[in-house]
């Protein structure tokens, strides 16, 4: 009687260890799938942040150039512009990515960087008139967008490494 006292108790055990590691397993899964979830949407919010931002300083140098605006109005516009470029470039530090995601987050950073400083080159060319700022502008820009296209194929190639 003893030992099937104690071989119930084993077994009593057993289970309780192997439903504490199933649960354990879920709950682990369930909090990955609520941080990724998480970071996507705050890549998502910042990526369409991004996008408004380049949007709207590009009318306004549309409209500089068409000479809708002038050069006080786009350089009164311009530091805000900075102000939250360079505010936006910092969000990216403040991410939490797994790690299958941390190299396209970092090409995506320097792709706003690039962005930023091709931003800073048009003002200086705004301000200047020196066409080499543009030149440099427009080589920022498309190093930018290099950058984009690299952080787009790393972050969908680690997207179907983690998915099903």
């Amino acid at each position: 009687m003893k030992k099937k006292k104690r071989n119930n108790i084993i077994l009593g055990i057993a289970g309780v260890v192997i439903i504490g590691l199933v649960v354990s397993f879920y709950y682990t899964a369930e909090q990955t799938r609520i941080k990724g979830f998480t970071f996507g949407n705050e890549l998502q919010s910042i990526q369409l942040d991004l996008k408004k931002l380049q949007t709207d300083f590009q009318s306004e140098f549309l409209m500089w150039e068409d000479e809708e605006i002038s050069n006080d109005e786009f350089l009164e516009y311009s530091k805000k512009h900075i102000s939250k470029m360079e505010e936006l470039v910092l969000r990216y530090d403040a991410l939490e990515p797994p790690e299958a995601f941390a190299t396209s987050i970092e090409l995506f950073k320097l792709s706003t960087q690039s962005q930023l400083e091709g931003d800073k080159e048009t003002i200086l060319f705004v301000q200047t008139g020196d066409k080499g700022a543009k030149i440099r502008s427009d080589a920022l820009i498309k190093d930018a967008f290099e950058y984009e296209l690299g952080a787009l194929a790393k972050f969908n190639a680690a997207k179907a490494e983690i998915q099903p």
